[in-house]
This record gives C-alpha cells, structure tokens and sequence, in this order.
C-alpha cells in the first residue's frame, strides 16, 4: 500500500447516503406505513431495504478503514495505531454520545425512575457502561425481560452498529497486515473469492444450527435465548441466534474484511488506468451487481419463495458479494452512476449519512405521536412518511454541520496539538 496520502473518492461519500437511506426507508415503512404492508407490495419490500443498507455500511467501512489506514497501522508502530483509533474516535463519539444521551434523559424508563418506579431504570443504569465503551453488540446479556441491545429503549438499539464497527476498528491492523501480504492483483482477487466462499459456509451453518445453537444459548441464558416467532422460522430480536447472526461482530465481521480486500485490489489496479472498454465491462458489472441486489432480495423475502442459501444469511452476508461489486465499480469507473453519486446533493448528503443514521427513528417516533394511533388511509401515512423524510435530512445536515463536523475537527485538532510518541 502506497505510503502517500491517497487520492479521495468521492462517489463513495455518496455511497454512504445510500446506505444510509436504505435504513430510513425500511423503518419509515415499518413505523409510518405499519398496516399497510401486505406479503409482495410496496411497502412490504420497502422494509426489507435496511438490510441492504447496513451490508453497504459494513463493506463501504472495510474499503474506507483499509483504503485510508493501511500504512499507517502497519507502519506507524504503535503512534499510527493510536492515531488511527483517535481519528475513529473523533468521528463516531461526539454525535454517539449526544444521542444516547438525549435517549437516556427522555426515556419512558427515566421518567418512571422520576415517579417512583426506579425498576426499569436500573436496567438502563445496567446497560449504560457497556453502550459507553461501545461493546453494546459484543455480548449477550439478558437485562431483564429484553436483552443488552434494547435495555436502554428509544433508538438506541441503532448503536448496535457502531458498537460492532469498534470491534472491526481494533481488529483492523491484524487485518490490514494479513491483507497486505497479498502483493498481486490476482492473488487479491483469488483471496476474495475464497473468502466470499468461506463466509457463506459460515453463515449458512450457523443458520442450520439455529435450533442446537438456540438449545444451548436457553440453558445457559435462560429462555428468552430462544424466542421463536409463531411461524417457527426466523429467531426473533431478543434470541441468542438473532444477536448472533445480525448485531455481533462475529457474523458481521465478513462483510468488513470482503471490503478491505476490495480496497486491497483497487489500490493494487490504480496504477492502470481503466481504458474505454475496461471501463464499459466495469460498468456493466456495477449493473448487474445492482440488478442482483434485487434477485437476492427476493429470494431472500419472497413470499412465495422456498428455504435457499440468500435465505439463510439474510441477517449478514447475502447481498455482501454484489455490493462489494458495487463499491468497487464505484470507485474505480466513470460513468452516469458514479457522476450522479458526485453531485452535491450526494455529497451533502454523504456527509450527513452518520446522522442521519443516528436521528432518523427520533423523528420517526416523533411522527408517529404527532398523527396519533388511529388507523389512516394509506396515501396519509405515506404523506407522513415523505415530509417526515424532509425532515430528517433537514435535521441531519444542520447537525452534521454545527455539531457533528466541528466536534471532530476540534478532537482531530486536540491530537495534533499534543503529538505522541
């Protein structure tokens, strides 16, 4: 990995938009169009686009983490690991720590401790070191009749991810050594097959062996480990398959590295620049690799769709292959695509994708309180969910702006102002 600061790219800030996005769309649905959703329509698929969202957030992280830190983790001695971990800091704490403070003082649980009924509270109390050191999404833990990931309630259930990014974050410069030792364009791509090949082997036994996985996680956790919905087919939140497959970093940790081998290859090809035709085939592959997203999707969700492989890794890796794919065509080629991910109101956007992640499901919860619980029609709840939309974006880029930006130049500033050895 070339030691010089690498050049920026800037559709992948767009990328981050979508990922983002994705997100706000599935729960948007989920909260403002709840009723409406019927096995097949709109609004039934609009709510599974979150799981696209948060493999591109995985992947685009492994490109990014690897693409802008490789040399200075292997390089740098234990000083650029320091440095690293900081810039990490700097960029997910400041508006981390708001959020979940703002959810912690607004909580149903902190006003019952208020009114004397402290119970709930303390399972807040319990919680709260673990979503401090970010390790939320590490570990099982029942807490009380729910689980570690939703003890403290509100939207803070979201930071599973961020909790499971810190774990990439300080595994990280033992992958980038491993990842780094593949010095050919072709050993590169060999390592990403293999790997993508390794990790649905992985995914899919873990599925298969819900049942036994679940068995054991009841003994030793008690029964909420094996909560099971009424059809009997896919563990709930609160089971120990659940948490398994989707929130820790154990299961998630595929997409992450499948990103940085990307990143691995795309630096490795950037001293050829993409001619006319390479440039053609590529974004052909950036099609298909978007058309697949779709196929996968449906055999994934398809109601009348039987058990296969997309089904069994619905909660980790299934449409990770073709969204690398995505994130590599990106990044490397020029076209239509890639201009319109460049546009400022991308870019703008981009930028303001962390928080838009973080504050969506506030203004959700706010929505839905403003139009109250009776039943309206469908054309209403979907006007509720495009001015509640607005709304988030509005409120994410101001934030991004005044808070989120200014308070990790100024920790990124602090660094370099007391350098270390």
């Amino acid at each position: 990995m070339n030691k010089t600061h690498l050049d920026q790219i800037p559709a992948l800030t767009g990328l981050r938009f979508l990922a983002a996005f994705s997100v706000v769309i599935a729960h948007g649905t989920a909260v403002l169009m709840h009723g409406h959703e019927r096995p097949g329509n709109v609004a039934y698929w609009c709510t599974q686009a979150s799981d696209f969202g948060m493999a591109l957030f995985f992947v685009l992280s492994g490109f990014v983490i690897h693409y802008n830190y490789a040399s200075q983790v292997t390089e740098g001695r234990l000083g650029g690991i320091a440095a690293y971990l900081w810039a990490r800091f700097a960029r997910l704490y400041p508006l981390f720590l708001l959020t979940l403070l703002g959810y912690v003082l607004v909580s149903r649980k902190h006003f019952e401790f208020w009114s004397g009924h402290p119970d709930e509270f303390r399972n807040v109390l319990q919680a709260l070191p673990y979503f401090l050191f970010s390790v939320q999404s590490w570990f099982y833990v029942p807490v009380g009749d729910t689980t570690l990931i939703y003890a403290i309630g509100g939207g803070t259930s979201l930071t599973w991810s961020i909790s499971t990014e810190w774990f990439f974050y300080l595994l990280y410069p033992l992958v980038a050594w491993l990842i780094l030792r593949s010095r050919a364009p072709w050993l590169t791509t060999v390592a990403v097959l293999a790997w993508c090949v390794f990790w649905i082997a992985i995914s899919t036994s873990v599925y298969d062996r819900g049942p036994a996985i679940n068995a054991w996680a009841v003994e030793r956790y008690g029964p909420i480990a094996g909560t099971l919905q009424p059809q009997g087919d896919f563990a709930t939140q609160d089971s120990f398959v659940f948490w398994l497959s989707l929130f820790s970093p154990y299961l998630r940790l595929g997409e992450f590295i499948l990103g940085s081998l990307i990143a691995q290859l795309y630096v490795q090809l950037r001293i050829w620049n993409p001619g006319g035709l390479e440039n053609a085939i590529g974004t052909g592959l950036f099609l298909a690799a978007a058309a697949s997203i779709f196929a996968i999707s449906y055999l994934e969700y398809g109601p009348d769709v039987g058990m296969n492989v997309f089904r069994k890794m619905y909660m980790n890796f299934a449409v990770a292959p073709s969204v690398a794919l995505l994130v590599f065509g990106t990044a490397r080629y020029h076209n239509v695509y890639s201009r319109l991910l460049t546009s400022r109101p991308f870019l703008v956007l981009g930028d303001a994708s962390y928080s838009i992640y973080l504050v969506h499901y506030t203004v959700l919860m706010i929505a839905t309180k403003l139009i109250g619980s009776a039943v309206h029609t469908e054309l209403f709840n979907a006007l509720a969910f495009i001015l509640s939309t607005v709304a988030i974006l509005l409120i994410s880029i101001l934030l991004y702006r005044c808070y989120e930006a200014p308070a990790r130049t100024w920790l990124r500033q602090l660094w370099r102002d007391h350098p270390r050895p």
